[in-house]
């Protein structure tokens, strides 16, 4: 899914530090709703940061890792799929030349044993420079 026009990816450094400055102006006397203002957050954020900071001390206030478990598909494996889905279907033993996602997930299950489920292929695919056009999976335009 694409990102919002004028979206900023953010910097986990940058929000970790914005953290530990809401609680020293928080201690300095500052009120929620200033320090919320001044960063663009809520009122609810500076406080949800002053109760990690007052349960966990400064731990509760760095970055943790993202959530998530690990990819399933090797990545030397992800990348050279698109190279296996440019040979086209019918390389890979199927009669019509449409690259469906329920095809794509047989195909990393034959080559990987790897089982997929085709809404899995479908969010994963334009990662890989692939589009959705009229019921086929193609490259993405000059890729």
């Amino acid at each position: 899914m694409p990102r919002p026009l004028g979206y900023e990816k953010r910097d986990p450094k940058k929000l970790e530090a914005r953290r530990f400055t809401a609680i020293a102006r928080l201690q300095r006397g500052e009120s929620t709703s200033a320090i919320a203002r001044s960063f663009g957050v809520s009122i609810q954020s500076v406080q949800r940061w002053a109760l990690w900071h007052r349960t966990r001390g400064d731990e509760g206030l760095r970055r943790r890792p993202k959530k998530g478990g690990h990819p399933k598909l090797p990545r030397e494996k992800l990348a050279s799929l698109p190279e296996l889905l440019k040979q086209g279907p019918a390389a890979h033993g199927f009669d019509t030349p449409v690259w469906t996602s329920e095809r794509i997930a047989g195909l990393i299950w034959r080559r990987s044993r790897v089982r997929y489920s085709r809404d899995h292929v479908h969010r994963l695919l334009p990662s890989l420079g692939w589009r959705w056009h009229k019921h086929t999976w193609l490259p993405a335009r000059g890729k």
